[in-house]
């Protein structure tokens, strides 16, 4: 059973037309402890405990990478906008200082202008042999 402190949000809308911008919503519950703090009755330094890294993927492509230091806050919130031109997966991923990782992912709908979902289309390559 996962801790409190590795509660992750992630929030996109279930459906959206094709073309249009939603906005990608991410929550960390975390400490982020910046390593400069002291106990203040033993005078310790508390270690630095932060997360390093957030990614997010759409059907596998990375479509946003953060970095972060030691001067973002507790509980991180990251929002940022994504365009969607076909359904697929969303995954979030983020990373700490001991590289423990954590992932959230959730499925969006994309449909057309008459209501019909669109798929992500591959492209097959003609092998090398042939």
């Amino acid at each position: 059973m996962a801790s409190p402190t590795d509660e992750r949000r992630l929030k996109v809308p279930e459906r959206a037309e094709q073309g249009e911008v939603i906005v990608v919503k991410t929550l960390a519950r975390h400490p982020m402890e910046p390593g400069v703090r002291r106990d203040p009755k033993s005078g310790v330094i508390y270690p630095r405990f932060i997360i390093q890294s957030v990614v997010c993927r759409f059907n596998g492509a990375e479509v946003f990478r953060a970095r972060w230091y030691s001067g973002v806050s507790e509980n991180p919130f990251l929002s940022f906008p994504l365009r969607m031109d076909e359904s697929g997966v969303i995954e979030v991923e983020w990373v700490d200082d001991y590289l423990k990782s954590t992932t959230r992912s959730a499925f969006i709908q994309v449909v057309d202008g008459e209501g019909r979902e669109v798929w992500p289309v591959t492209a097959r390559t003609p092998s090398a042999a042939a």
